[in-house]
C-alpha cells in the first residue's frame, strides 16, 4: 500500500511494531528444522527394515513437506503478519496499516487527538516498546500494540499534535468541515 499524502503532508516516522512479536514463531521454526532433520536421518538410518527401505523415498518427501507447511504455518505467517503492519506518522495523520491479503487501514487527524496513554509490561520496558492508545473523542481511539521506542514515538505524536494548527481548512477534514475531524476512518 502506497502512502497517499495530501498536499503539504510529510511522513514523520514509518515504524513496524516490536519484533519480539517474532520470537515463539523463530523458537517454533528451529524445533520443526530439528525434529525435520531427526525424522530425515532415522529414516536413512533405518534401511534394514524392509518397508522403510521400499518406502525411503516417499518418507523423506512427506517429512519434507510436513516440516515445509509447518516452517511456513508456524514462522512465515506471523512474520508477513508483522512486516504488513506499519505505524506512520505524519504531520497531520497517525495511520495504522495492516494486512497484506485483505488489508485495513486506520487514520486518525493529529487535529482530533487529544490524549496520547502509554501502557508498558515489564519485558516491553525492558526492550522499550509499549501500547499507545491515541484518543480524539468518546469511544474513538487509535491502538498501537508493541510499538519500539514507545517513549520517543510518543513524544513524536505529542509535538506533531501541538506543532497542528488549531483551524486549518487546507483539505480534508480541515477545519472548515466541523465534524469530519474528530474520526478515524477505516477503508
Amino acid at each position: 500500500m502506497r502512502l497517499k499524502l495530501e498536499p503539504g503532508e510529510q511522513v514523520i516516522v514509518v515504524t513496524h511494531p516490536q519484533a519480539r512479536t517474532l520470537f515463539w514463531p523463530f523458537l517454533a521454526l528451529l524445533l520443526v528444522l530439528l525434529a525435520g532433520g531427526f525424522c530425515s536421518g532415522r529414516i536413512t538410518r533405518e534401511q534394514h527394515i524392509a518397508w522403510v527401505a521400499e518406502w525411503q523415498t516417499l518418507l523423506q518427501a512427506a517429512v519434507l513437506v510436513a516440516a515445509g507447511v509447518l516452517a511456513l504455518r508456524m514462522f512465515a505467517m506471523p512474520l508477513l503478519r508483522w512486516w504488513s503492519t506499519l505505524y506512520v506518522l505524519t504531520n497531520r495523520r497517525l495511520l495504522v496499516r495492516r494486512g497484506w491479503g485483505r488489508r485495513s487501514e486506520q487514520e486518525a487527524r493529529l487535529s482530533a487527538i487529544h490524549e496520547v496513554h502509554l501502557e508498558q509490561t515489564l519485558l516491553q520496558r525492558m526492550l522499550r516498546s509499549g501500547n499507545l492508545r491515541a484518543e480524539a473523542g468518546p469511544g474513538r481511539f487509535a491502538w498501537l500494540q508493541d510499538v519500539p521506542e514507545v517513549h520517543r514515538f510518543r513524544a513524536l505524536v505529542a509535538r506533531a499534535v501541538e506543532e497542528v494548527p488549531a483551524d486549518r481548512s487546507d483539505g480534508p477534514g480541515g477545519g472548515s468541515h466541523p465534524g469530519r475531524d474528530t474520526g478515524f476512518y477505516t477503508g
